[in-house]
């Protein structure tokens, strides 16, 4: 019988046999066939090596560090680009000057490096201008106070990446016992004015009489919280009625500590929270947070968190904006990527994880990170009244021999204080 082969049959056979050919060609020649796993592998960068970071805290955070936030970006970085390190030093504001005053050798300089708050330690013509590695977009994405941190003139000297606010903390201990009712709303500079005076006398404790102050704050070289309530409008420097309000609680009153502004942080905080000798302090979210691991252990006093009164002014100053720049090099592979983690800690979900440890994020569109805590909430509402910074010129031109001559009058006429 004769055998009919039909030609979709013999089409079969025709591809087979060309998967035959071309599968033995591959296996005697060797031809490598692409992997399918190629899109999803991080590709080296082209500079691989170290890259240094000192880091100062001249910015509080709530939790008083913020190295948990920053080695979560670091690892992250550092996964994106395998065989590049970020190595974190972490040096005090004090050790900072000291090193550029005994005009270091370049060799020693980091690559990225924490931006003082007034003083100019870095000298700036080592600081790289960032604009030409900023678009437009990026740079708008800050809000006004943060842009205001970094730049100077036409340049950008640094990414600013977290801010913290100053505020009103209520001791509420001593706030129940003088019968002081605060407002749910916005406070006004008479109400300060008249809860100072009353949270203001002295108290026979065994033998001793102590002396209990309405109203306390710090000073230190990076933080001023005082000037967000006597810094003036654009066109001067001095609020005349804070300033003179903060005198005569000194004067009239002696409801300041004696030199007050030469109290650090820690000075502060022992007189508010540890002996409870203060009605109001003027302090940061470190006080608040520092407040709540005390209630945790059973210690402290509940408090009342208010944002400080405008009164009336077009905005309040502030000087807690953090920033790294950018130490100029002649490598460009290797400043490319400074400049890439630099806005990797500007990306929204790592502002966003800024909540991780107490602090608020420097993007205008990120915000409402804290709506499950009323008294964080409130100070991230309370941003938008920061207008003027260190940066401003009027500033710059008035403000240390403002603060100076301020510091000088509420050094006289002081008393023991029991």
């Amino acid at each position: 019988m004769r055998l009919r082969v039909k030609p979709f049959t013999l089409f079969l056979y025709g591809i087979v046999l060309a998967l035959i050919i071309i599968g033995t060609r591959i296996y005697t020649r060797g031809i490598s066939l692409p992997d399918p796993l190629e899109p999803l592998t991080v590709k080296k960068p082209e500079w691989t090596g170290l890259i240094t970071l000192w880091d100062t805290n001249y910015v509080d955070c709530g939790t008083g560090s913020n190295t948990g936030w920053l080695n979560k970006q670091i690892q992250r970085f550092e996964k994106n680009n395998p065989g590049v390190f970020i190595d974190v030093r972490k040096i005090t504001p004090e050790r900072m000057k000291m090193y550029f005053e005994g005009k270091m050798r370049d060799e020693l300089l980091p690559d990225i490096i924490a931006l003082p708050v007034y003083e100019q330690i870095v000298p700036q013509e080592l600081l790289l201008d960032l604009k030409p590695y900023l678009s437009q977009k990026e740079i708008d994405r800050f809000c006004g106070i943060a842009k205001k941190r970094i730049t100077k003139g036409e340049k950008i000297f640094g990414v600013p990446w977290m801010m913290a606010p100053y505020a009103l903390i209520f001791n509420n201990r001593l706030i129940e016992e003088a019968n002081i009712i605060i407002p749910d709303e916005e406070l006004d500079w008479a109400f300060v004015d008249s809860a100072v005076r009353s949270l203001t006398f002295s108290k026979q404790e065994g033998k001793s009489e102590k002396q209990y102050f309405g109203f306390c704050t710090y000073s230190t070289s990076h933080s001023r919280p005082l000037w967000s309530i006597i810094h003036g409008d654009k066109d001067k420097i001095i609020d005349d009625k804070a300033y003179n309000l903060i005198l005569r609680w000194h004067r009239e009153a002696r409801a300041l500590p004696n030199n007050m502004l030469d109290c650090s942080f820690g000075e502060a905080w022992q007189l508010f929270a540890m002996q409870g000798r203060v009605g109001i302090m003027l302090g940061n979210v470190r006080a608040v947070y520092q407040m709540r691991n005390l209630q945790q252990i059973g210690k402290g006093f509940e408090i009342t968190v208010k944002e400080i009164p405008s009164g009336g002014k077009n905005g309040l100053f502030l000087d807690q904006v953090a920033a790294y720049g950018i130490i100029k090099t002649e490598n460009r592979e290797k400043l490319d990527l400074c400049v890439s983690f630099l806005k990797m800690l500007i990306e929204e979900g790592a502002q966003r994880e800024l909540k991780q440890i107490g602090a608020f994020s420097v993007i205008s569109s990120v915000r409402d990170i804290y709506q499950d805590d009323p008294q964080m909430s409130l100070l991230e509402a309370s941003l938008k009244k920061y207008v003027f910074s260190p940066g401003d010129s009027h500033w710059r031109k008035y403000g240390e021999s403002a603060y100076a001559e301020l510091k000088n009058k509420l050094e006289e006429t002081s008393e023991p204080e029991g």
